[in-house]
């Protein structure tokens, strides 16, 4: 039998006010964010703090990037005819746009506790003053407020106190109630809102106050805990009413808020219980059973209410919560208002939300058109320096180049090719392009082969195994791919890096690929037949852009946006040394065939050449240098050629099999061919309209495969 209507309308008309409340105080919360720049405080102005972050720029912008490339694909979809491929895709979309909503999720978390770090450890610091100069912090264990402070994940704090119950209540509610409340409240939370979840944590303790506390105790707890987002329940109980206690700071701002409920006169329920022939035991039972749900209810609308706060993405729980709070005793409409409540709050969110995304959108679009505006500028800059410089080349290499020429062109791919791989006999070329395909040609005649699909964003980077049997690529759609050379067949794939894979390759002696790439700046090595993880090389300090291995296969080196390079130990993972004293990052490596000599192209212009083993300086391909001067001297057995001829960035670079030249692709639409044995450029090769991205020496050394953002091959023959 369930309780009388007039009782159900008594808890809403109690409840209803403080869901209204909580609401209208987020709600002008939320509007005044939006001037935190010009006058911060609480935690908007923690929000303007995170929204200020590179890194949470630096992500919010690629997910804005990845969000209007799946609108692009939801447009594109609606085209198709079949539905279960249209669902498919549909699908598959759906499913990247909560993994990404979730990684920007997490981030905020993670940078909101960073930025609370120093906060929390100041108050460490201040715990004792703060203990010796208020004697109520005797009350409390200081061990617990320190492992409070000390929690490593971003949660709320929630925390119930004792009830101060009057000598006059039955005795029914002292020895219960203070017993039943945090026990049904833990058992609750932990279902709910476990403290160890990813969505919704709740560190609760039941015990932490061992006394009833008062409106002043919450503000001296708060003296100690403000950096941590905290709730508080508390209530007292007189001998005819109940009164509901909510005091909480870090969910709308840092200032202590305090709000009270209507008292609820919990004698009138029991005379109507009685009424209906229930005996005085299950009477009190039924009414310590209400006071409980109604501090579920709080901490459930409290929870929900912080991570909506702190998350435009967070669905609240409270929403599936209904059959919890319409059990026998309670009318299932009492828990509405806080429902309606969270929906206004949770929809204002969103609205809040896709506004900073419009105007992000906006600002970003401005800086692409003032980088445009610079690079032309500088593009026009270059292009005049190079027409000076290339006469005075011309006149001085006349009798020194070689007679390479352009055997043919190969149309094909729609966008940038940007990655190329020969066959380790010399017949095959694949060839990776940002329109998401690999293409398959021979070598000797151009003849396109085959087109390779599967990939749902750019290829960035191809390789082939030593057997020349296997293909291996890697893709901005952050898998990594194994293809059936010879037919085609796509193998398997296996989820790569976060944002994108970089680069790969295989190893010349052993089943082991390399991987590199995307937000997490780490290499991985792989078994190329079963794709397993082996192994995690960190170090770098921003995104990896290039990894090879030595002939050997015992060495793996790797150039990074960190400005160094590194030379790592295949079998330990051990780095074994940071090639350093670059001012910019690094684009592509290669090393030459006889293990000796690394070779890195940076974004200053130059192409750097290393020992290997010892990581001493041999020599820099560079059109910076000052006129005249072809040699200068770095110090012991570290002699220096710069080059003057070099006049464009390298993106990308390939030494023969024969170790005699190296090729580097440039972003003045040019290859360069360097003796590597005196760093003498001996021919610039030209005939594409875009930057070359990529290069490619065949083993018999006489032919060589470009690609161009131009999106064209060119085989290149030296007669």
């Amino acid at each position: 039998m369930s309780l009388p209507r007039p009782v159900s309308d008594t808890l809403i008309e109690l409840l209803k006010p403080v869901a209204c409340e909580l609401g209208e105080r987020l709600g002008a919360s939320a509007i005044n964010e939006r001037y935190a720049e010009i006058e911060p405080s609480g935690s908007s102005a923690l929000n303007q703090q995170i929204k200020k972050d590179p890194r949470w720029i630096k992500a919010q912008v690629k997910y804005l990037q990845r969000q209007q490339a799946r609108e692009q694909e939801l447009i594109a979809i609606a085209s198709i005819e079949e539905e279960r491929l249209k669902e498919e895709r549909a699908n598959r979309i759906k499913a990247e746009e909560l993994k990404d909503q979730r990684a920007i999720s997490r981030l905020g978390r993670e940078l909101m506790r960073e930025i609370q770090s120093e906060a929390i450890r100041v108050k460490l610091n201040e715990i004792q003053i703060i203990w010796d100069r208020d004697n109520w912090f005797s009350n409390l264990s200081r061990q617990e407020t320190e492992q409070i402070l000390q929690q490593q994940q971003h949660r709320l704090l929630l925390l119930v106190a004792p009830a101060k119950i009057s000598q006059d209540c039955p005795d029914s509610f002292r020895h219960n109630l203070n017993i039943e409340l945090p026990a049904k409240l833990r058992t609750f939370l932990n279902q709910y809102y476990p403290p160890h979840g990813e969505s919704c944590p709740v560190q609760f303790y039941g015990d932490y106050f061992k006394n009833a506390i008062s409106d002043i105790d919450v503000e001296r707890l708060q003296t100690v805990l403000s950096p941590v987002p905290t709730a508080i329940l508390y209530s007292d109980i007189s001998d005819y009413e109940v009164n509901f206690h909510v005091g909480f700071w870090g969910i709308i701002n840092q200032s202590v808020s305090l709000v009270a409920m209507q008292p609820w006169n919990w004698e009138e329920v029991y005379h109507q219980l009685e009424a209906e022939g229930k005996d005085e035991k299950l009477s009190l039972r039924i009414i310590r059973q209400i006071i409980v749900t109604i501090h579920k209810l709080l901490a459930a609308f409290l929870a929900d209410l912080y991570y909506l706060k702190i998350d435009f993405t967070y669905e609240p729980q409270l929403f599936n919560l209904e059959a919890e709070f319409a059990q026998e005793w309670f009318s299932k409409d009492w828990a509405l208002p806080y429902m309606e409540t969270l929906k206004e709050i949770q929809e204002q969110q969103r609205i809040t939300y896709k506004g900073e995304m419009r105007r992000l959108a906006l600002r970003e679009a401005k800086a692409r058109a003032e980088r445009k505006r610079l690079e032309e500028a500088e593009l026009k800059r270059r292009e005049e320096a190079e027409a000076v410089a290339k006469r005075a080349k011309e006149l001085a290499h006349k009798f020194k180049n070689l007679k390479w020429r352009c055997a043919y062109t190969l149309p094909g791919h729609s966008s940038f090719v940007n990655s190329l791989a020969i066959s380790p006999d010399g017949k095959i070329l694949a060839s990776g392009s940002w329109d998401k395909t690999i293409k398959i040609w021979k070598l000797e005649t151009g003849e396109l082969i085959g087109t390779l699909t599967g990939h749902s964003d750019r290829v960035n980077s191809v390789a082939i195994s030593s057997d020349g049997k296997m293909l291996v690529s890697g893709s901005s759609d952050e898998t990594i791919k194994f293809w059936n050379l010879y037919n085609g067949d796509l193998l398997c794939t296996f989820p790569g890096h976060s944002m994108e894979v970089n680069s790969v390759a295989v190893n010349p002696k052993s089943q082991l690929i390399a991987s590199c790439g995307g937000a997490d700046n780490a290499i991985k090595l792989w078994n190329l037949r079963t794709g397993e993880l082996l192994r995690t090389l960190r170090g770098h300090a921003d995104n990896v852009n290039a990894v090879v291995f030595s002939p050997d296969g015992k060495i793996l080196a790797s150039g990074s946006s960190d400005a160094t390079s590194k030379v790592w130990d295949v079998e330990s993972g051990k780095l074994l040394r940071t090639l350093s004293g670059l001012s910019v990052g690094v684009n592509s490596v290669a090393i030459a065939p006889d293990g000796q000599t690394l070779a890195s192209v940076s974004n200053d212009y130059t192409i750097k050449l290393r020992n290997l083993h010892t990581g001493s300086l041999l020599r820099i391909l560079n059109s910076n240098s000052a006129r005249g001067k072809g040699v200068a001297n770095l110090g012991m057995n570290e002699a220096v050629h710069i080059l003057r001829n070099y006049v464009s960035r390298g993106d990308s670079v390939a030494i023969s099999r024969d170790g005699l030249t190296l090729a580097s692709g440039c972003d003045d639409n040019t290859i360069n061919i360097w003796s590597l044995q005196t760093g003498e450029l001996l021919s610039t090769l030209k005939g594409h309209s875009g930057t070359v991205y990529s290069v490619a020496i065949a083993p018999s050394g006489n032919l060589l495969a470009s690609g161009s953002g131009d999106e064209t091959i060119k085989i290149w023959r030296c007669d």
